[in-house]
């Protein structure tokens, strides 16, 4: 049966009060500071990963990230279609609003998402904003999502020069449309690794780093270890969440 070994890990980082980054796995989604990465590995035929990067200071980012993902996961079904997965997060987008109205202190609140479902017959990746999913595959690291910043802002080898975003969830004090980038591509195959981030590691580990680290890991759990231990070292100034995954009959060497 198919299936996949999935590596998660979120925290706070070295500057940042709070945590403002939420994860999901399947229908379970994790929030606060880990201690080490968690591992997921189970037979699966669809298993659906997501981040979100809370944008609105301190609670009200983390209330953001967390109301989208929980509204994402009850829509497991629809999100994993390609046809509706646009729709329903822009559905996720407006029950940002809708909370705004029900929380006047929280307005323009908001969130980025990055997220994939994996499944037997194809991998569906969705994004807006500027958190990443990136496929390593045949010793090439190829950035699937689109980042959703100025032009020239966008910089898969360093960090940018700005933070600004050209659409994200929520993030204004009044509706707006969104665009969300979803790509249809083959299934996540033997020898392949799946890793979706925030920026808190993509403006702290270059490009290079990211894939000599997943060329050279055995097993999700140590790329996700060395590549947190990569964002600390050089100051995890954000808050730093990723997920890698590889198939379960991937050779561990």
């Amino acid at each position: 049966m198919p299936g996949w070994t999935v590596a998660a890990f979120t925290h706070r980082g070295r500057v940042r009060p709070n945590n403002e980054d939420a994860i999901a796995i399947d229908n379970r989604v994790l929030i606060g500071d880990m201690d080490a990465p968690i591992v997921v590995t189970s037979p699966n035929d669809c298993r659906l990963l997501m981040i979100a990067d809370g944008m609105g200071g301190h609670a009200h980012g983390a209330m953001a990230s967390r109301a989208v993902l929980d509204h994402l996961v009850a829509a497991i079904d629809r999100l994993s279609n390609p046809a509706s997965c646009a729709e329903v997060i822009e559905e996720a987008s407006q029950h940002l609003y809708e909370l705004m109205q029900e929380h006047p202190e929280a307005l323009g609140m908001g969130s980025t998402l990055v997220g994939a479902v994996l499944k037997v017959d194809q991998l569906v990746t969705f994004n807006i904003g500027d958190s990443r999913s990136y496929l390593f595959s045949g010793n090439q690291l190829v950035q699937l999502s689109h980042d959703d910043v100025p032009e020239g802002e966008s910089s898969h080898f360093g960090p940018r020069r700005s933070h600004a975003l050209t659409q994200a969830l929520g993030g204004s004090s009044f509706p707006l449309s969104i665009g969300p980038h979803v790509t249809v591509d083959a299934p996540l195959a033997p020898r392949e690794t799946l890793l979706l981030c925030s920026d808190g590691l993509t403006d702290m580990v270059s490009g290079q780093a990211i894939s000599d680290t997943l060329r050279t890991a055995k097993n999700p759990l140590q790329a996700t270890k060395r590549l947190a231990a990569m964002a600390f070292s050089a100051g995890a100034r954000d808050n730093i969440s990723l997920l890698v995954a590889r198939c379960l009959d991937a050779p561990e060497s």
